[in-house]
């Protein structure tokens, strides 16, 4: 570089005149940190301010002053520098922008389909062994305490129904666990003929048959219930910090971990529910949804109107979404689609209104909800990726 003239550079730098090779050089002087003053083109000293303004508050923009080097230099070397400066600034902004290209346009690709859940679940009986009920044989596979169980259709285990009154002589029940993967879902007919939908990511752990005056079960996730009635026994369903009491009646119950609330939403008859360990409880009506806080919360639960379609639309083989939060929906999307969700920046404050057949291809989704405006998607094996464009 000491045979160059940087001050020649620089000029041709700002007038937009430099060639490539001479770029380079300058930007090799730069990186060499020889603190000798560069002579600048005649120039007054309010030419020399305005360069110098507008240089450095393009560097403030581009690049972090941080790195710049606290050396002592002379007024022009300071120009120098920032012409530099501002140079490798603009290299690493466009090389940024170049590399950073590509993957917006990856983002915005869809490079293949997901196909959506199924009836998926594994039984975990009470001696430890798992059973794998994904496929359509129907069949009887297992004995529990003088009961079936048995596939009796795609999707749907069933129990033999035990006799009311009934104990059995085979000592204390046994607990049995159904549970459902990402992309699962699975119907259960329980021992006293209770029906049970499971929705993905969810699990029912009940008895081989029920005694002592009580019908009791636990679940997470999200499950919907229609319950055989029998006012000698309740029915009673234990969901993280709720605990649930029906005699006979339907409902969903919405208890996904990851959510801070729990919704119970009920279609027909009543129930009562209650936060574990507290006295107060709630009646719930059909039409409404009680929805109790989860966490450090010691709050009863708070009473409002459902939308029974919204609500149970899964049920149904459907996505019904009344502007609801697209936060909410790809939540959905991660659950049924056995998806990994990738914001590109801020989540977006969007929301939607529509119905959705639950056996669509992921991309077929997705372009329903890039066609309501302000969302672009796109997919790479099992991950979804969300481009908010507004």
């Amino acid at each position: 570089m000491k045979n160059e003239n940087p001050s020649l550079l620089i000029q041709k730098y700002i007038n937009g005149t430099a060639s490539p090779e001479e770029r380079e050089q300058l930007l090799n002087w730069y990186r060499s940190q020889q603190p000798e003053t560069v002579e600048w083109p005649s120039a007054t000293e309010t030419e020399e301010k305005q360069v110098y303004d507008r240089m450095l508050s393009k560097i403030d923009q581009h690049i972090d002053a941080s790195s710049l080097p606290s050396r002592p230099l002379s007024k022009w070397y300071y120009i120098a520098a920032a012409a530099a400066i501002f140079m490798v600034g603009s290299f690493a902004t466009v090389l940024y922008l170049d590399k950073a290209a590509p993957e917006k346009i990856q983002v915005l690709t869809y490079k293949n389909d997901v196909k959506p859940g199924g009836n998926k679940a594994i039984l975990k009986l009470a001696d430890g062994s798992e059973l794998v009920l994904d496929g359509a044989t129907t069949a009887t596979f297992a004995h529990q305490q003088g009961l079936n169980i048995a596939r009796i259709s795609d999707g749907q285990l069933a129990f033999d129904k035990q006799p009311e009154a009934t104990q059995t002589d085979s000592g204390a029940p046994k607990y049995n666990t159904i549970s459902t993967p990402k992309g699962g879902q699975y119907r259960i007919i329980l021992p006293d003929g209770t029906k049970v939908w499971l929705n993905a990511i969810s699990s029912i752990r009940f008895p081989s048959y029920f005694s002592a005056g009580e019908r009791r079960v636990e679940i997470t996730g999200e499950a919907y219930f229609e319950v055989s009635k029998n006012k000698q026994m309740p029915f009673r369903v234990i969901s993280g910090q709720q605990a649930l009491e029906v005699l006979g009646t339907k409902f969903n119950i919405n208890a996904y971990t990851n959510e801070p609330q729990i919704n119970t939403t009920l279609a027909e008859g009543s129930i009562r529910l209650n936060r574990i360990n507290a006295s107060e409880s709630s009646i719930v009506k059909p039409g409404e949804q009680a929805q109790l806080k989860t966490g450090n919360s010691k709050l009863g639960a708070k009473i409002v109107a459902a939308d029974l379609d919204e609500v149970l639309a899964w049920k149904n083989d459907a996505f019904v979404f009344n502007d609801m939060p697209i936060t909410e929906i790809m939540q959905q999307i991660e659950r049924w689609y056995d998806v990994e969700l990738v914001y590109s920046g801020a989540k977006p404050d969007l929301r939607f209104t529509g119905i959705i057949p639950r056996n669509s291809n992921l991309s077929t989704f997705l372009k329903v909800l890039e066609g309501s405006g302000g969302l672009k998607f796109g997919i790479e094996h099992k991950k979804v990726f969300i481009q908010s464009t507004r």
